[in-house]
């Protein structure tokens, strides 16, 4: 990070905001007779699931394509949703303060890897809170599903800098993945590596 302040806080959020649990969805998956493992990566996912979050694939696809691979025509889209939906555990309420505290000082967006599956139960379970919504906790809001292009690829970050309408280097990135980091570094943007925990709560003021 440089000496510049930031004027943008651009947060990532699995791993640095909603916390995870891989063993849970695994498990969950297996329930439904397919195993997730080989997809399931640290920072980003693969397979059909990387399909998924890119938006190359809706979720009516998705849910067919694991049904043939999991050779069960009768699982139900709810179900598999279901299992997806286990890997998510929560946004803490210490950590939805900070965002609101933050934007007193900072113009916050958001920055996922993620998939319609995903972000509609964070927005269900997670930012429903207080009787505020995702807007009172980020100016803006970009999602890989609806960008078409996951992180670490360079023409993300240049699409939400431009969107934002900011010069790069105003913009600190916080992510938990290095190589996202560096990505973004690459690209101009401030970036900070945000271990899961929330220890990056005690980072920032």
């Amino acid at each position: 990070m440089t000496d510049r302040k930031p004027q943008i806080l651009l947060f990532d959020f699995g791993g640095v905001l909603v916390d995870l649990d891989k063993q849970r969805c695994i498990e969950a998956f297996d329930r439904l007779g397919f195993d997730i493992r080989p997809c399931l990566g640290t920072y980003r996912q693969g397979g059909v699931f990387s399909l998924l979050e890119r938006g190359a694939i809706g979720v009516p696809e998705f849910c067919n394509e694991i049904r043939r691979m999991a050779g069960n025509p009768d699982l139900t889209d709810a179900s598999i949703a279901a299992a997806w939906e286990q890997y998510l555990v929560g946004v803490p309420a210490e950590r939805l303060e900070k965002l609101l505290e933050l934007r007193q000082s900072y113009r916050v967006s958001l920055l996922s890897n993620t998939n319609a599956i995903h972000w509609e139960q964070s927005l269900r379970d997670f930012f429903n809170y207080k009787g505020l919504g995702i807007g009172d906790f980020f100016e803006e809001v970009f999602l890989s599903y609806e960008l078409g292009v996951e992180k670490p690829a360079p023409e993300i970050f240049r699409i939400v800098a431009e969107r934002l309408g900011a010069q790069p280097e105003d913009i600190l990135f916080l992510d938990d993945s290095e190589v996202n980091c560096e990505a973004a570094r690459n690209c101009g943007l401030q970036a900070q590596l945000a271990p899961a925990g929330g220890g990056w709560m005690q980072e920032i003021v």
